[in-house]
């Protein structure tokens, strides 16, 4: 999303919010991970410190406190929220046209995977079903 957003606009740092929250919130999500990928960490700028980054029903990310503590999901909104702040990009900022959304029908045929075994669910015993007897112990 950082270079995304850096490909439409300019001088993404400078420029006026709603663009320099979504740049500045992918670029410090990028950061902590860049560094230590195992345990991400934050790593604020001082000059992005103790200041809240927001796209309006999208994405917040406060980073008060932030600088040089774990990387939790819950500090700007998790996985769903890097979505919408990647949907936005495309629409808002790269001005991608979005695809209408098609519906897709509910499946007729229940399969399940356990382990290596294929399993159908079906409605009832089928009728050329052979009964096995089962042996005693």
């Amino acid at each position: 999303m950082k270079d995304a957003i850096r490909a439409g606009v300019h001088d993404p740092k400078r420029a006026a919010d709603p663009v320099r929250s979504a740049y500045q919130i992918a670029r410090l999500v990028r950061n902590a991970f860049a560094h230590a990928p195992f345990s991400p960490t934050w790593s604020i700028d001082p000059d992005c410190r103790d200041v809240v980054f927001e796209v309006s029903d999208v994405i917040v990310l406060n980073t008060q406190g932030l600088h040089g503590t774990p990387f939790d999901w819950r500090h700007y909104g998790g996985p769903l929220a890097l979505f919408r702040l990647c949907r936005f990009v495309r629409t808002e900022i790269l001005k991608d046209v979005p695809v209408p959304r098609t519906v897709v029908p509910i499946p007729q045929k229940m399969i399940y995977q356990v382990g290596d075994l294929i399993l159908t669910k079906v409605d009832g015993i089928p009728a050329d079903a052979v009964p096995v007897e089962q042996q005693a112990p």
